[in-house]
């Protein structure tokens, strides 16, 4: 099969998958390139939306392609466009919804635009419920995919020595990620062998290959690819526990494959003990790279991935149970779900740098709301009356003062329309409430001096720019 797959990652920082028997790579950061023997490896593209019809027809009639395949994350480098004009099957693999510039409602925007025949989640399986209710269909999700590594490879990766007693991490732990250098710092303070290093894909699996654990935290609530490059080392797995809606929990067994943690305390807790009881720990490791072999070998991945793009059937553990496919919001009111998006884009803004996000539900609040919450593992949803302090409070608009008198740094109004937003803005006005846009029943809560005296540290960090 003859694969062309389009990228925003450089070749220095995520390869691709090898997904068919010859592939063609093309990306802004890839460049003109052809073997000795005049065949094409890869091609030169714009940043953004460009023509990959265009870019397809530079290709010798030889390696025209079988089958294409656009990565596509919300830093939005990567927008190929004109997919009609391709005759072959078009397939999407849906990254980093969790995080940048308009997500969920970006990456919407763009699907509803190209003909794409196959919907796959990479990453953010958490978030194939709204892609589901908001019509999208032929919807999959294949963990592991983008794993660029050979079986060959991965098995010479694995220690045969006794490993060393020390935590890997591979990775950005910088401002971008905030609560993942809080975790290394904590394991630092309680004077345990974190070894954090920033290295390639090759040498990040040789690293994980020869330590006794290897660490992860997700970025924002992520089923990421460090993961499945962890397990594949045969380096213990600590890594934190994500949403039922994550897959994680499909995956791995805590205790048996990985070891999980919900706090900063649990984290330094459970790999003091991985790292008192070596013997322990290395079994857990091998039993996750088995998990590993059986389920995401390079050959598995291909043979997924071809049933997915042929017959359009996914692994059994990999698919989508009837509830899930057939999940609504909001009683079928995609108006509704849409709208209430970059609301939870800004929920998931402060998720990704704090520790917890407290939202306080009114009684006027769509059950759904909870239900859209739960797939962040660090929100905490509490009935409004009483809530305390809270990040966010979430009425409906008939309760609007009630959640202001709750002095919630960020009040959505979570019926309101459009049209209804100015006049919910002029009654929370007096009360210290602004709007965040214009068409969004979104406030927030200024004093004179512009503070939020209530916020919590995630309000502070938020913009209004996140909208």
């Amino acid at each position: 099969m003859r694969v062309l797959f389009a990228t925003g990652s450089p070749s220095g920082y995520m390869l691709p998958p090898r997904l068919g028997d010859a592939q063609v790579v093309c990306g802004p950061d890839w460049p003109n390139k052809t073997s000795a023997d005049g065949r094409v490896i890869s091609l030169h593209t714009p940043v953004g939306r460009y023509d990959l019809a265009t870019v397809a027809a530079r290709l010798p009639a030889e390696q025209r392609p079988d089958v294409v395949v656009c990565l596509v994350d919300a830093s939005w480098r990567n927008m190929p466009c004109n997919l009609r004009a391709l005759p072959c099957p078009k397939v999407l693999l849906v990254a980093d919804t969790h995080h940048m510039n308009s997500p969920l409602i970006g990456m919407m925007g763009y699907m509803a635009g190209e003909p794409f025949d196959r919907i796959v989640f990479v990453y953010d399986r958490h978030h194939a419920a709204f892609f589901h209710a908001a019509g999208f269909r032929n919807l999959f999700w294949l963990p592991g995919l983008t794993l660029p590594h050979g079986d060959e490879f991965v098995r010479a990766a694995r220690a045969k020595a006794p490993r060393i007693a020390r935590i890997a991490f591979v990775g950005q732990a910088g401002k971008f990620h905030p609560r993942r250098a809080r975790l290394i710092e904590g394991l630092a303070k309680q004077r345990l062998p974190i070894d954090g290093k920033s290295l390639s894909q090759a040498d990040g699996l040789r690293f994980y290959g020869s330590s006794l654990i290897g660490f992860n935290a997700s970025l924002n609530g992520d089923l990421n690819l460090r993961v499945f490059e962890i397990l594949a080392s045969g380096s213990a797995l600590v890594t934190d526990q994500l949403s039922p809606q994550s897959g994680l929990g499909r995956l791995i067994e805590d205790g048996r494959d990985g070891i999980l943690y919900g706090s900063a305390d649990e984290l330094c807790e459970r790999s003091a003990h991985a790292l008192a009881h070596p013997a322990e720990t290395q079994a857990i490791g091998e039993a996750g790279s088995r998990l590993f072999d059986a389920h995401f070998n390079e050959t598995r991945r291909k043979a997924a991935f071809l049933a997915v793009v042929s017959d359009g059937a996914a692994m059994p553990e990999f698919a989508f149970t009837p509830v899930e496919k057939t999940r609504v919001f909001f009683g079928g009111d995609t108006d509704r779900l849409v709208r209430s998006l970059p609301v939870y884009e800004v929920m998931q803004e402060l998720h990704r740098t704090a520790d917890t996000v407290r939202v306080a539900v009114g009684s006027g609040a769509h059950p759904d709301i909870g239900e859209i919450c739960s797939t962040l593992p660090r929100i905490e949803c509490v009935p409004a009356a009483g809530a305390g302090p809270s990040d966010i409070a979430v009425v409906g608009k008939a309760e609007a003062s009630v959640g202001a008198n709750e002095k919630a740094p960020l009040l959505w109004c979570c019926d309101a329309g459009a049209t209804e937003v100015a006049g919910i803005a002029a009654s929370l006005g007096p009360l210290g409430y602004a709007p965040l846009s214009g068409n969004l029943a979104l406030f927030r809560r200024t004093s004179s001096n512009g503070a939020e005296p209530n916020a919590s540290s995630a309000s502070r960090q938020l913009s209004a720019a996140a909208i």
